[in-house]
């Protein structure tokens, strides 16, 4: 009888080692803090995909760049040091400079069209290669962000000459040097961290980025004008390491990508939803005045340039297929 529990035992320990060894804990470093709407819904994510799996799969999320910048997190995925990460298309260029395309100024109609082609075969030989050069697949390519606004400290934009001479921080991408070039002012670079204070001590004179950007992270406190020039419209994605979705067991990988699915469908809706309670809210702030007047058909003709100056580096066929995509997408 005791030699019966012992081996009963025995089997159940056995049993819960090999249960402990088939859980997957994945790591997800993103750049946003857990007060802004991707980081709620990027915890949401985490804890759906493991309810889905029933636990066998677990994603620890490390928000607010606690793992580093958000292109240095992208370089990580590709590495393996960390499974999943959430980098704007921007960022991601670093590695393949043609997911830059999207970003190009005045590109898109609306959002529906840069979804639907961002989804499209369109874009596949370029996730193509950010998979078998680097080893990383998108979750999701489509993680709405915004439209892109200007801000100054002490100068009103409603035309491309306002912002002459001024030094406006641009990400560290060639597409925003290029574009705030052809606008007449200098591009300067200032990591994603340190754009408040660098607004606070006038190290620059403004910075662009989507309404909800300029509001969770209180950027109107520090400047005078919000010009909604709508010059650049943001996507995001959520990336994995090729090597860790492959150790995934395939009922596992449904979870994984459905949840993904659901969580930027929701970001679309919410980010849309709040952006103008957001517009509303810094305009009742006093702090910054909303410049509604832009003449955005000057801000788009300045723009033309910085396609032509970017095709190298994107790839005249890259260019050449989305542009002909846009073009078919707006005939139908």
């Amino acid at each position: 009888m005791i030699l019966r529990r012992i081996a009963a035992a025995a089997l159940i320990a056995g049993s819960l080692i090999a249960g402990a060894a088939q859980a997957q804990t994945l790591r997800f470093g993103h750049a946003n803090t857990t007060a802004e709407i991707a980081g709620e819904l990027f915890q949401e994510f985490a804890e759906r995909v493991n309810k889905g799996t029933g636990g066998a799969v677990s994603i620890r999320v490390f928000p607010a760049e606690q793992l580093g910048k958000e292109v240095d997190l992208f370089k990580q995925v590709k590495e393996g040091a960390l499974d999943l990460s959430a980098p704007s298309m921007a960022a991601a260029s670093s590695l393949v400079p043609a997911l830059e395309i999207p970003s190009g100024p005045f590109l898109w109609k609306d959002w529906s069209e840069a979804e639907a082609i961002i989804r499209s075969d369109a874009f596949d030989p370029v996730f193509d290669e950010l998979r078998d050069k680097h080893n990383i697949v998108p979750v999701t390519r489509i993680w709405y962000w915004g439209w892109r606004n200007m801000t100054t400290l002490d100068r009103a934009v409603k035309k491309p000459e306002d912002l002459q001479g001024l030094k406006i921080r641009v990400p560290e991408s060639p597409v925003w040097v290029e574009m705030i070039k052809a606008y007449g002012a200098a591009p300067t670079p200032v990591p994603f961290g340190e754009v408040y204070t660098a607004l606070q001590q006038k190290t620059v004179d403004g910075q662009e980025n989507p309404i909800p950007t300029i509001f969770s992270r209180k950027f109107y406190e520090v400047q005078g004008y919000v010009a909604m020039t709508k010059h650049m419209l943001q996507n995001n994605m959520i990336v994995i390491n090729k090597d860790s979705l492959a150790k995934l067991k395939p009922e596992h990988r449904e979870v994984l990508f459905a949840e993904a699915a659901r969580a930027s469908a929701m970001n679309t809706y919410l980010q849309q939803k709040r952006e103008a309670s957001m517009l509303e809210d810094i305009r009742k702030s006093g702090r910054s005045k909303i410049v509604e007047d832009v003449d955005r058909d000057a801000f788009a003709a300045k723009s033309k340039v910085v396609a032509t100056a970017m095709e190298g580096r994107w790839g005249k066929a890259h260019l050449d297929r989305v542009l002909a995509a846009i073009e078919t997408q707006r005939k139908r």
